[in-house]
This record gives structure tokens, C-alpha cells and sequence, in this order.
């Protein structure tokens, strides 16, 4: 009997306008989503494979154990997903590499001393701050979200109120079957009415994205293709049991179409953006740029204050008889000739770069770039705690919790950023756990990293790099 009923409410449905309209819409989204992704996914490839190939070309010119100690790795670039067309992300609003920072050189007592380089995560993408409008993504996360949240409802709002009010309802259940089996006969023929339209748009977009040599789908990622169309099954019937029960409640169509069209909006529209957008008012506020220049600036110029300091201190005890500058400045007033040999004196004994100079500038040096990536990662931990809240409150809908099941599946948003943070962080750490390794295995050096003269001066081979 239950799939007597299935086979009814597929036939209904399947002459219906209603089917027909939802495979048309459907197939040309999906159509539409291909041919951009088959536009733009080529483009961002190349680019991130000649970015690649620059800082590896850069790095492998570095033969010197200082040259890799003071400019880094060079830049990290995200690598571009081979499923982007299933969930955009919001990647333009995020990195897409993280950079090494602006280097600086501070002259003086000890000579000059130049800058190691720190992580610099940047911020959202320049392309994503200009004032063009705001256009959606036809992505699948669009497709799914609304589309397959949307249609479950109109193939079921007049699926038991409808037959109510004609009467044939009365003359269904006259017969021997019992209710839970209509209703279970019905979820099952109208999801399978929804699912067929999706997986024959599905068979679509993936036929015309085949086609591109650039989008080379391995087999992991035909098994994550598998579990989002299993995830976007669930989700559909979600909504088709929804309209069941809505519909069953209610007397009348049309007031079954406006309950189910309240709580679409509320749970798939409305939810997903201002749930997101009011619980960034529960939190702790997050440095803005200003306040956390000028926190770093601080911090920074202690640093150089305590450094020039302990500078000087070594100067005065190494070179007791000479002038300091405010008797220097005396003597000029008197002896200008004397002042001039006691300043090239003085500059003489500045510049000299003993044991204890180097340690101090090699001790400058750390701190700088530690204070520095402290504090830029205490900001980024902060946004990501906030972003985090943020995700958890929407989570409420269940549009949302799809949303972030398909951008993890497709390597894409914010989770995938979190990886490449992750990533980068490791690599940082055994490139500069490389380059101390490497110092250390040379008994000559002086092992202060950082500093010219004060490590090692063999050749590093790039195949070592």
C-alpha cells in the first residue's frame, strides 16, 4: 500500500507546473554556477601557481644562512579549492596569504641593526573593500540553503489541507491504510520529487565542469560530493516533513502557504543574518586598527628604549674617557676643532661591534619580532573567538548549520582559513627551527640569529630549503 501511495504523489507531482518550473530553475542555476566557476577557478590557479613559483625561485636564491634568517619564507599563499563551486566562503573577504612584515633598520650606538621578518596576517582582501554592489554567489550553499528549502514547501502545503478541503482526503482514509502510512507514503514521493530535479541539475553542473582541464576532482572529493548530497537529502526532507505537518494542521491551503512562509523566512532568511549580527553585541569589543597600532607602538618603543639604554651602558663602561653628547655639544661651543676629533672618537667607539653589542642586538631582535607576532596573533585570536560566537548563535537555523557542513566538505570559509592559519604557523616553525639547526651545526658561529656577523657564513643548498 505504501508505495502505491509513493507512485500516486509522484505522478501528481511530476505533471504538475510546479515540477517542471523546478527543473527548469534548478538547471539553469546549476548551469549558471559551472560556467563562472569554469570563468574565474582557471584564473585563480594560475595565479596562485606563479605566486608559488616566485617565492620558491626567491627562496632558492637565498644561499646565505642571514639573507634566509632576515627575509622569511617569503609570502604563504592559500591554495585555491577544487570545490569552490560548492560553497563560495566568503573567501574574498578573507587573506588569501599571509606576508612576511614591513622590515626596519635602527642606527646609533652598536652600529646599525636591521629587522628579522614576523607573520603578518593582513587583513580582508583589498579587492573585497571596493563600493561595487553586493551581488549573491550561485554557489550549491545558495542552491541548497534556499531553493531546496523553499520547493519541499510548495509541493506540500496543499498535500493534506488541499485534499481536506476537495473531500478526497475523507475518501482516502475510508480505505484500509492507516494514517502514519499516508503520511510516510507522502514524505517519501514528494522527496523524491524534490530530489530528482536537484540530482539530475547536479549530473548537469558536474558534466559541464568536467569538461575544464584546470578542475581535476580526485577521488576524496567525489566522496565529499557523496555526503553533500546526502546532507542536502536530509535538508529537503527536513522541510517536506515540515510542510506535512503543517499542512495537516491546518483547514485550508492557503493559510498552510502563509505559516509555511513565516517560518522560512524566520529559519532561513532572517536567523542566519541578524542572529550573527545581534550577538556581536554580547561580546567584548575587538581592537580596532588604530587602537591596536598604537598599543603595538608602544610596546615596541619600550623595547627600543630598553635597548638603546643597555646600549649605552656598555659604551659608557667600555670607553670611560670619552665625552658624552651633552659635553660633546659643550666642547663644540668652545673648541669646535676638538669636538670633531673627540666625535670621530666617539662615532669610532659607537660602531664598534664587540661580543656583548652583538648579544644585545641579537636580544633586540627577538623581542621585536616576538612582541610583534604576540600581539598580532592576540588580535587574530580575538576575531576568531568572535567570528566563532558568532557562527555558534547562527547555528540555531538549520540553513546555517548546512552552510558551514558544505563549506568544510568543499574546502572553502572559514574553517579552511583556520587550516591554513594552522598550516602556516607549522611551517613558520621548521623554517626557523631549520635555520638555528643550521647555525648550530657550524662551530664557528656565533649563533645570534639575526645578527651578520654572528651567524654562520657557510652556503645553504636550496635542495636543503
Amino acid at each position: 500500500m505504501i508505495w502505491h501511495i509513493i507512485k500516486r504523489e509522484l505522478f501528481d507531482h511530476i505533471n504538475s507546473l510546479r515540477f517542471i518550473l523546478t527543473v527548469l530553475i534548478l538547471s539553469a542555476l546549476m548551469v549558471t554556477n559551472a560556467v563562472v566557476h569554469l570563468q574565474t577557478h582557471p584564473k585563480r590557479v594560475r595565479n596562485y601557481s606563479e605566486k608559488v613559483t616566485k617565492s620558491a625561485n626567491e627562496l632558492k636564491s637565498r644561499t646565505g644562512l642571514y639573507s634566509l634568517a632576515r627575509k622569511g619564507p617569503g609570502d604563504l599563499d592559500k591554495r585555491p579549492s577544487s570545490l569552490s563551486f560548492i560553497a563560495d566562503g566568503g573567501d574574498a573577504y578573507l587573506p588569501k596569504n599571509i606576508s612576511n612584515g614591513e622590515s626596519w633598520s635602527k642606527s646609533g650606538q652598536g652600529g646599525e641593526v636591521k629587522s628579522n621578518w614576523w607573520l603578518n596576517y593582513g587583513t580582508v582582501n583589498p579587492d573585497a573593500t571596493d563600493l561595487r554592489p553586493y551581488a549573491t554567489k550561485i554557489d550549491w550553499v545558495f542552491i541548497i540553503t534556499y531553493l531546496l528549502s523553499f520547493i519541499p514547501l510548495l509541493f506540500t502545503f496543499d498535500a493534506l489541507s488541499g485534499e481536506r478541503e476537495q473531500g478526497t482526503l475523507r475518501l482516502c482514509l475510508a480505505n484500509p491504510i492507516s494514517r502514519p502510512i499516508l503520511l510516510i507514503g507522502k514524505f517519501l514521493g514528494t522527496l523524491i520529487t524534490v530530489l530528482i530535479p536537484f540530482v539530475f541539475a547536479v549530473l548537469l553542473n558536474l558534466a559541464v565542469i568536467s569538461v575544464d582541464s584546470w578542475t581535476q576532482l580526485s577521488a576524496a572529493d567525489w566522496g565529499r560530493l557523496g555526503l553533500i548530497l546526502l546532507i542536502a537529502s536530509c535538508y529537503a526532507g527536513i522541510f517536506v516533513g515540515l510542510g506535512l505537518m503543517v499542512s495537516a494542521g491546518t483547514r485550508e491551503p492557503r493559510v498552510s502557504l502563509v505559516v509555511l512562509l513565516l517560518i522560512w523566512v524566520a529559519t532561513v532568511i532572517f536567523m542566519p543574518s541578524t542572529l550573527g549580527t545581534l550577538s556581536t553585541k554580547w561580546m567584548p569589543p575587538v581592537q580596532t586598527m588604530d587602537q591596536f597600532r598604537d598599543s603595538r607602538k608602544a610596546a615596541l618603543k619600550q623595547i627600543s628604549d630598553d635597548y638603546s639604554a643597555r646600549m649605552s651602558a656598555i659604551k659608557e663602561k667600555q670607553s670611560p674617557n670619552l665625552p658624552s653628547l651633552s659635553e660633546l655639544q659643550q666642547l663644540y661651543e668652545t673648541s669646535p676643532e676638538a669636538a670633531m676629533a673627540a666625535a670621530e672618537k666617539l662615532r669610532g667607539a659607537w660602531e664598534t661591534e664587540g661580543d656583548e653589542e652583538l648579544a644585545l642586538k641579537a636580544e633586540l631582535i627577538s623581542r621585536d619580532v616576538e612582541t610583534r607576532e604576540r600581539l598580532n596573533r592576540e588580535r587574530l585570536d580575538a576575531q576568531v573567538a568572535q567570528v566563532q560566537r558568532a557562527r555558534a548563535v547562527t547555528r540555531l537555523s538549520p540553513a546555517a548549520i548546512v552552510q558551514y557542513a558544505l563549506e568544510s566538505m568543499a574546502g572553502t570559509g572559514f574553517n579552511r582559513h583556520l587550516q591554513y592559519l594552522e598550516h602556516v604557523h607549522q611551517h613558520t616553525k621548521q623554517f626557523r627551527q631549520f635555520i638555528v639547526e643550521a647555525d648550530r651545526a657550524d662551530i664557528q658561529s656565533r649563533h645570534l640569529i639575526g645578527i651578520p656577523k654572528g651567524m654562520s657564513q657557510k652556503p645553504i643548498m636550496s635542495e636543503a630549503i
